[in-house]
């Protein structure tokens, strides 16, 4: 599971139009995605079609202390693959009834621990701020996107958002990529030359290839409160998110092929050794089928001198489901195609013992 948080204090340059766009062309690509709006002004869920006044439940259920059950406990149906978890008003009373709370830049990590269902991709939509809601999400994740619009106001506050990442790294010892993205670009000015040259000077390498061009079919998709590819397939705004989408995607690729080995469960000597690849990782542990899904009865894996994650362990012949759990985010094993679908329409891996 991959959790990106879309990221930048600065209001107007584009998250929630990158939040639900890429969200919504990664379900197209079969990744099951959950979308979680994190902003109190709940742009994401409107954006949607969906009616925040009525809402049963949202995500300041997870918050409140009230609602102790996972994030996907409150998300409702898009369309095929792709879920929402909506947000409302009464979440931007979340930093002053957290106030002075011991573990309150976990909260959202908590409530991805605890989901049922499974996910390929988590979106997360930050608010225009780096208080408790957006730690919240850099908690949870593993990388970020920044837009950057071009705007005389563009690069103001990067810097500290920057240090922020940072300070969470040092202190907690959790890694983010971070990665800009350019928007509401006319390329043909001289003025979005020189944000885009200032950017490239920041980030480096780190800056994606696609950029989002200024086309008011976005502005119309949003209207309609719809994806762009579903208003446009062929417009530039469309073909834009699609480059985006496909650059994500990309790099599912580039990470397995970093692995100079072939892993994937195998039998050795009579054991099944179980493998995973994540140098940044700091804890990976194994559950299944086999320990019952019992927290308490969770295997710890070792990390060897390549960087992989690994365990042997004795198991009578027979049909497992299991996963992996890095840094507590539930994980398919990417390294095998078997799937095991369970009654609750939970998806895990699948080893054959024989």
């Amino acid at each position: 599971m991959r959790t990106i948080a879309i990221v930048n204090q600065k209001g107007g340059c584009g998250k929630t139009t990158t939040a639900i766009n890429l969200s919504a062309n990664l379900s197209n690509a079969d990744r099951k995605v959950l979308l979680i709006d994190l902003d109190p002004q709940a742009h994401s869920s409107i954006g949607l079609n969906i009616n925040v006044n009525d809402l049963d439940k949202s995500v300041y259920d997870i918050f409140s202390g009230s609602f102790r059950k996972g994030i996907d406990n409150v998300a409702v149906p898009i369309e095929e693959n792709f879920y929402l978890a909506p947000s409302e008003l009464i979440l931007s009373a979340v930093e002053q009834e957290l106030s002075g709370k011991l573990g309150r830049e976990n909260v959202l990590l908590n409530g991805i621990q605890r989901m049922r269902e499974n996910f390929d991709y988590i979106i997360i939509d930050c608010p225009p701020s780096l208080g408790l809601l957006t730690i919240n999400a850099l908690r949870v994740t593993n990388e970020a996107i920044i837009p950057i619009d071009m705007s005389s106001f563009a690069l103001h506050g990067v810097s500290q958002l920057m240090e922020i990442i940072n300070t969470i790294k040092v202190e907690t010892k959790h890694e983010i990529k971070t990665k800009a993205l350019l928007t509401n670009i006319n390329p043909r000015t001289k003025f979005a030359g020189e944000i885009s040259g200032k950017v490239k000077e920041i980030f480096g390498e780190n800056v994606y290839n696609t950029v989002i061009h200024r086309t008011v079919k976005l502005k119309e998709a949003a209207n309609l409160k719809i994806p762009v590819n579903k208003y446009c397939k062929n417009c530039r705004g469309a073909i834009d998110y699609q480059l985006l989408t496909d650059e994500v995607l990309l790099s599912e690729k580039e990470i397995t092929e970093k692995v100079p080995f072939e892993l994937g469960p195998k039998k050795v000597n009579g054991k099944i050794v179980f493998q995973y690849f994540d140098p940044d990782a700091k804890l990976v542990q194994l559950a299944g089928d086999f320990t019952n899904w019992e927290e308490n009865k969770n295997i710890n894996l070792i990390k060897n001198e390549n960087n992989i994650w690994e365990t042997s362990l004795e198991i009578e012949p027979g049909s497992y489901g299991y996963k992996f759990i890095v840094d507590g985010k539930w994980v398919k094993d990417p390294f095998n195609p078997e799937e095991k679908i369970e009654a609750v329409g939970i998806v895990n891996s699948q080893i054959y013992v024989e």
